[in-house]
């Protein structure tokens, strides 16, 4: 008896020895938003008019609901537009200290990200051109690309698109032109994985086209280095993020696509559309987000840090342990044989 409780208490310790603590990270939260035309245009027929206050307010009020932690942004105006946004988002206790503004061709409508994570790095592209009806065109409102720092040792890179629209336009094919800009985001993607194989980056923005698409398709690309787009979707499981007003229609055009590295920290079932109050008011798009984790990096697993030969040995002994304790209560329950 005495010796099947000293294996037992044996097997205690070892399998405590090499248990795998559950891994916990600090969360983070990213999200994207078009925030229809915070600038000055013709509206109404009337020339320069700025987005209208209660639009401006809604804006501010969706946001600060969500108050993702990093914020794509597009259909910003100028540089003073973002700074308002910013101010009004402050005086409701949300406060981004950093933030990215990135001038491209289009002159009305940029695209800007806002964080509460330092940028340690800027790699945006404004330069990237395509052949249409035989001349170079600019990719439209560039490519915003930073790294964020989270922690001292978790970083990821944030870049944020917005393709062109379905509007017809003078200069060619809307369909063409959306197809050739989605191709120039994903070169620049393949230049991320051919330098950074294993990197983390999350790509977002409005695309102008739903999933089944060639643009879409394209951005996300073929494994390995595929994309994974996060499954956004309202409480009701709808999938729309754009009300097309026109037609009264609902279709999935805002994406959250992260890197194969980056996937792997998303945590399930957190990828939301926002519908809550003043959500029409502020934009005929949504805002969409998803959470993140990073890993702990000031301790890690016990089994992690213990050579893989000694936890090999101390699993045989658990193993071996139990075994033993098995057999012994066997051999006191059989009857004992006479010999020969």
């Amino acid at each position: 008896m005495k010796v099947r409780r000293k294996i037992l208490v044996l097997a205690g310790w070892l399998l405590l020895a090499v248990r795998v603590p559950a891994q916990t990270g600090t969360a983070f939260v990213v999200g994207a938003f078009n925030v229809e035309n915070w600038n000055s245009i013709e509206r109404n027929s009337q020339p320069n008019q700025p987005k209208p206050q209660a639009e401006k307010d809604a804006v501010i009020n969706v946001i600060a609901s969500v108050h993702p932690d990093v914020l794509g942004l597009e259909e910003m105006g100028t540089t003073n537009d973002l700074a308002e946004l910013r101010t009004g988002l402050a005086g409701k206790g949300v406060v981004y200290p950093f933030w990215e503004y990135l001038q491209a061709a289009d002159q009305e409508r940029r695209v800007c990200l806002l964080s509460r994570f330092p940028i340690a790095a800027r790699q945006s592209r404004t330069d990237y051109t395509y052949r249409l009806n035989d001349q170079p065109t600019p990719i439209s409102r560039g490519i915003l690309d930073v790294v964020l720092q989270v922690t001292d040792r978790y970083s990821f890179r944030a870049i944020v698109v917005h393709l062109k629209s379905k509007r017809a336009v003078d200069q060619g094919d809307q369909a063409v032109m959306r197809l050739a800009e989605a191709k120039l985001v994903r070169a620049h993607i393949a230049g991320i994985f051919k330098n950074e194989p294993t990197t983390k980056f999350i790509a977002m923005g409005d695309f102008n086209d739903t999933p089944d698409t060639a643009p879409i398709q394209t951005v996300i690309g073929e494994p390995p280095f595929a994309l994974c787009a996060l499954p956004c979707q309202t409480r009701q499981g709808y999938t729309g993020t754009h009300l097309w007003k026109f037609h009264g229609e609902w279709r999935r055009f805002d994406y959250l696509v992260a890197s194969p590295g980056l996937s792997n920290d998303f945590v399930t079932g957190s990828a939301h559309i926002y519908e809550g109050h003043d959500a029409g008011e502020a934009s005929d798009h949504r805002l969409i987000y998803a959470s993140f984790t990073t890993l702990p990096t000031s301790s890690a697993p016990v089994a992690a840090k213990l050579p893989h030969k000694l936890v090999f040995t101390a699993m045989l002994l658990v193993g071996g342990s139990l075994a033993g304790v098995v057999l012994l209560a066997l051999a006191r329950r059989q009857p004992c044989q006479p010999t020969s």
